[in-house]
């Protein structure tokens, strides 16, 4: 997806997330164990507030952050509200060619704001649910999460996890999209952009086949065929 778009789609599940949150603070959000909404907005405030100083300022890493208080739930919202416009002020404002720090090493400042357009509509999507009403990531937007979440969160693998078994083709059948995941050795995952068969295909729309990489929804929830032992194994690899 173009930056712009990007823009828009963090403004607007941004916006979804402020929405559902609102007068429910306390409630549970049985997505994220642990946590109740003001947790989950909390977070997103957080996570917000760090990519705006790794961009505008240019800081080079999770300890180097400027620690932000927490605040109270009276204002939880408004703060949350200022911080993602902030983010989208320096969002759109970001040299897309300029080199930032990442977790993943040096990338250009695009690349955070993708993420953080991912990261957002994900927590839209557990606030939303949080409230008891149904709802999905928008498609095109999903789709590119798939990608991004096969690039970010799968290289790595975990430790201690039985290798994946197989290869897994991922298939988004509403939108384009499919990707074809190799395991070579029990650290190392490669993936590829292309239609082939795998051991197992895990197929669905694209919203709940990425909210099933985050573990927001079952696998039950996707269609799988062949192994599901390799898809199941799969997913206990993402490394979140």
């Amino acid at each position: 997806m173009e930056k712009a778009e990007l823009i828009r789609a963090l403004q607007r599940d941004g916006t979804v997330l402020a929405t559902a949150a609102d007068q429910h603070l306390t409630r549970v959000v049985s997505s994220c164990p642990g946590w109740t909404m003001s947790d989950l907005v909390w977070h997103t405030t957080r996570v917000h507030n760090a990519i705006v100083q790794i961009i505008r300022d240019g800081v080079q890493g999770f300890d180097k952050l400027v620690p932000v208080k927490r605040a109270d739930d009276d204002a939880l919202i408004k703060t949350y509200s200022a911080g993602l416009q902030d983010l989208i002020n320096v969002a759109t404002q970001a040299d897309p060619t300029a080199m930032i720090w990442s977790w993943t090493g040096p990338v250009v400042s695009t690349w955070a704001v993708r993420r953080m357009a991912q990261e957002t509509a994900v927590h839209a999507w557990d606030a939303v649910n949080a409230t008891g009403t149904s709802t999905t990531i928008e498609a095109a937007l999903a789709s590119d999460g798939i990608d991004e979440f096969l690039s970010n969160f799968l290289p790595r693998g975990r430790e201690g996890v039985p290798a994946v078994g197989g290869s897994v083709h991922i298939h988004c059948t509403d939108i384009a999209g499919e990707w074809t995941i190799t395991q070579p050795d029990a650290r190392t995952f490669v993936v590829a952009r292309e239609h082939a068969k795998g051991t197992c295909a895990i197929r669905g729309a694209a919203s709940d086949v990425l909210l099933a990489l985050w573990r927001r929804l079952p696998l039950s929830q996707v269609e799988i065929i062949g192994d599901a032992g390799v898809a199941q194994r799969f997913i206990e690899h993402t490394a979140l």
